[in-house]
Parts: structure tokens; sequence; C-alpha cells
């Protein structure tokens, strides 16, 4: 009889379950646990953010770069000022300077069929104008097309596209600087577009994420054509 009640008992204690103190400590461990999880997680995903940011921001570096150097090598050098009229160009016109991010890049007109649109007078292309400046942390590209090519197969951007004239393109929007560094013929620094040979461009990009600026810093240097 006694040994009865005795399992009886120790049977409705094993059925009541965990206690206040069991329960607490249980609950402490598994947030414990949990806020592990989630700051590993977090941190994860911050880390494979930061990667993707810095892998678009080199992607978009080697494009830039890109198309610059073959706008240089495809064009006619550079030029201190805009030759071609511009209504929407800053009060003076544009000018070539690293300290306002702008540099003008002139290239050969073609037509339709990618044929050079010439001059009879001088037998030479036609030339229309590339104009890179900086806005903010955006950089623009501006084409300033030559009137006088007809058949052009290039329209003059505005900043804003109308029916009659395209939007001015965007190359990147997180450029830190970009800055052109012009060579003449005996390899010494110059200011002087016209006396360039050769051009170093050194482009810097950066872009906040979570917070942490990312930076990228880029260059290349290239020969520019002596003539057509």
């Amino acid at each position: 009889m006694l040994a009865n009640i005795k399992k009886l008992v120790s049977t409705k204690r094993n059925a009541a379950g965990f206690t206040l103190v069991e329960l607490l400590i249980s609950i402490t461990i598994i947030t414990s646990l949990s806020v592990g999880l989630l700051a590993i997680i977090i941190n994860d995903f911050v880390v494979m953010t930061r990667n993707n940011e810095t892998l678009d921001m080199s992607v978009d570096s080697q494009n830039l770069l890109r198309t610059t150097v073959e706008a240089l090598r495809f064009g006619a050098g550079v030029r201190q000022s805009n030759t071609v009229a511009d209504a929407n160009a800053p009060g003076g016109g544009w000018s070539t300077s690293n300290a306002n991010f702008v540099i003008i890049i002139a290239v050969p007109a073609i037509d339709a069929a990618r044929n050079y649109i010439i001059d009879s007078s001088t037998g030479e292309p036609y030339l229309n104008e590339l104009v890179y400046f900086k806005s903010g942390s955006t950089l623009w590209q501006r084409t300033l097309a030559n009137p006088a090519a007809s058949g052009n197969s290039v329209k003059t951007s505005c900043p804003t596209a109308t029916p009659t004239c395209p939007a001015d393109k965007k190359l990147t929007s997180n450029l830190k600087s970009m800055v052109f560094t012009l060579y003449d013929q005996d390899n010494a620094s110059t200011t002087n577009p016209l006396e360039a040979r050769s051009i170093k461009i050194d482009l810097a990009m950066e872009k906040d994420t979570f917070g942490a600026p990312l930076t990228l810093d880029n260059s290349i240097r290239i020969t520019l054509r002596n003539t057509f």
C-alpha cells in the first residue's frame, strides 16, 4: 500500500512539468542563442552586401574607364573649351578643368552607316564634342552635335529629355573624383589640352553602405591619336 502511494506521488510530480526557475533558465538560454544567431545572420548580410557593392563599383569603374578610353582613342583629342554651341552650358560655356570635373573630348561625326562625315573644305571629319561633367556624385556625359555635319547620327543632348533633345547620359552615380592629367610629347605634365599626347585618368568611386563609406580607386593612362 505504501509503495503504491509513493508511486502515485512520484507520478504526480513528474506530470507537474517545468518549475518556474527551470522555465526562466530555458527562456534565457533560448534568447541568448537567438540573439547570437541573429547577430551572425546580420553580420553575414552586411558583409555580403558590402562585398556586392564593392563588386558593383568595380564593374562601374571598369566600364567608365573603358568607355572614356574608347572616346579618347576614337576622338581627336581634348579641347580647352567647347566649340559647338550649347544652350544649356554653364555661364561662359564648358571649359576643361579638373577643379570642376569637366573634360571635353572631340570625336568625329559619323552618319547612320558609321561613315565619317567629311568637311570638304578641309578634307577632315567634322567633329562633335563629348562633355564629361560631375554634378554631386553623378558623372554625366553631354553630347554636342556639330550642326554643320549633314547626316550626323547624334543629337545634342539636354539636362532633361524633350521631343527634339535626348537627355544627357548618366555614366555613374557613385563618383568621388575623376582627375585627368595631361602629358606632352616630352612626358611632362601640362594644362594645355592642345599639347597633350597622352592622358592619365585617376578615378575614385565612393558609396555609403550601412553608415560606412566604401571606396574604390582605379586608373589608366592612354596615348592620344595624333591626327586623322
